[in-house]
């Protein structure tokens, strides 16, 4: 067994060479070796999390990530134009929400209906509880009677539906695509 040098760059150490694949000495190879398993081990336990977190996931999870898309996708939608229920112009998807006509909790099988749900100033919607009544009038304005009318009939239907997580995932997905796709056109 004979000694060599250690092949990195700033070691004088000599250390003997126990086989021909042997290149550094035992200080330089923990230090080489160790970035490797830390990434290695980093990425395995980030994997390892994201199932555990997705097996934990409960239905109103899914649904709250199936509004996050849905709602930025109305956001998205009604940048440059006015808010449904008064002037305000809608400049910056931060700046204002996605009202919703008949509210979430009590309809919630209109949660994703587009018709719904339109962009609306933080005003309007937090201190005028929607102003309703202009919203009524802003959603005839924008798209029509026959448009209230079926959205009249849907919140009238009570008709009890199971919202599963799988109908969460296809709502998020569905408008996580149409979301990324505005996006890439912008």
């Amino acid at each position: 067994m004979a000694k060599k040098k250690c092949a990195t760059k700033n070691c004088e150490n000599e250390f003997i060479q126990y086989n021909s694949l042997t290149k550094y000495c035992i200080p330089c190879a923990i230090k080489l070796a160790k970035p490797r398993v830390q990434k290695e081990t980093i990425k395995k336990e980030k994997e390892r999390k994201k199932e555990l977190k997705e097996k934990l996931k409960t239905v109103s999870d899914y649904r709250k990530d199936a509004r996050y898309w849905f709602q930025r996708y109305i956001r998205i939608r009604d940048l440059g134009k006015t808010c449904i229920s008064c002037p305000t112009l809608l400049t910056d998807i931060r700046e204002y929400d996605a009202g919703h006509y008949f509210n979430a909790k009590s309809y919630p099988t209109l949660l994703f209906d587009e018709f719904n749900v339109s962009g609306q100033c933080k005003f309007c919607n937090d201190h005028l509880s929607g102003n309703l009544i202009a919203y009524r009038k802003g959603l005839i304005n924008r798209y029509g009677v026959d448009v209230l009318i079926d959205l009249d009939l849907k919140a009238e239907d009570k008709k009890t539906r199971v919202l599963t997580k799988e109908y969460y995932t296809e709502i998020a997905n569905k408008y996580k695509e149409i979301v990324k796709t505005l996006m890439q056109v912008k």
